[in-house]
């Protein structure tokens, strides 16, 4: 498949089973902290992009 993304494209198996592992014992690693805004827009853009069509 094609990623268009170049950064989502530099996510590998290994790194993300990483850091769900770190995530399950409690640990966060990378947080990214946003203003408020920035967060409910972003938000916003998430739930449309994950939205299934129809339901």
């Amino acid at each position: 498949t094609v990623c268009f993304c170049s950064t989502m494209n530099r996510i590998d198996l290994p790194h993300l089973v990483w850091a769900m592992e770190q995530l399950v014992e409690g640990r966060v690693v990378n947080r990214v902290v946003v203003d408020k805004d920035d967060a409910h827009w972003a938000r916003v853009a998430l739930d449309q992009m994950l939205a299934l069509p129809g339901i």
